[in-house]
């Protein structure tokens, strides 16, 4: 009779192959990178990977998925918090958001550089679909906060979030150009170039929810 893996079992060793995975995309690039590759770093067999991912584009969507879990997984703290103003919520979002790529620098890395690859349009597809579906509503919900309290002016909370979202994901290749062009690695954006960019996406954020200039300069 098959052993039967605890659900948490099975979650834990999902994650370490998503992991390695990850890593030897940051090492290799997605394309070299290969199953067997896989299957000797973990020391696994080919049918052991397969009870878990069937494919390269398994992993990847799986990759997706797991980062994408993660990265929003204090925003319905923020989200929920009592008493607290949407421009807070709005600080608090940027915060959360700047500190989980600082803590997570290497899969960041490894995504923007998946996502500056031409080549990978079903990661762009996957990512796009990930962020609208955590989130564009994160933020449609403190949007709707603001207009109520009079903070924020827009007839479009719903709209303005996914624009804000998409806006966020198709400036990544402007950001990566950015740090290039600054001689950085990595996310780094300390540079001149990055920091027009980051800007840039400030002011058109400021100006969808019709902000006063200036309101989250210095949030990225």
């Amino acid at each position: 009779m098959a052993r039967q893996v605890k659900p948490e079992e099975h979650a834990a060793r999902r994650g370490e192959i998503l992991d390695a995975a990850l890593h030897l995309m940051h090492d290799k690039g997605y394309a070299a990178m290969t199953i067997e590759d896989l299957l000797s770093t973990l020391q696994i067999s080919k049918g052991a990977l397969y009870h878990y991912f069937r494919s390269k584009q398994a992993l990847l969507e799986g990759i997706v998925e797991q980062m994408g879990d993660s990265a929003t997984a204090g925003l319905r703290r923020i989200l929920d918090a009592p008493d607290t103003s949407a421009l807070d919520k709005l600080h608090a979002y940027f915060a959360a958001s700047y500190a989980w790529k600082s803590e997570n620098a290497t899969a960041v890395a490894t995504l923007i550089r998946l996502w500056h690859d031409e080549n990978n349009a079903l990661l762009r597809q996957k990512m796009t679909q990930g962020s609208m579906r955590t989130t564009a509503p994160f933020l449609e919900a403190i949007i709707r906060q603001g207009c109520t309290e009079g903070v924020f002016h827009t007839d479009f909370p719903h709209e303005a979030a996914g624009i804000i979202t998409a806006m966020g994901l198709h400036l990544a290749d402007a950001f990566i150009d950015a740090i290039e062009a600054d001689g950085a690695v990595g996310i780094d954006i300390s540079g001149p170039h990055a920091r027009k960019a980051v800007a840039a996406y400030q002011q058109a954020f400021e100006r969808i929810l019709g902000l006063p200039d200036g309101s989250l300069a210095g949030e990225l």
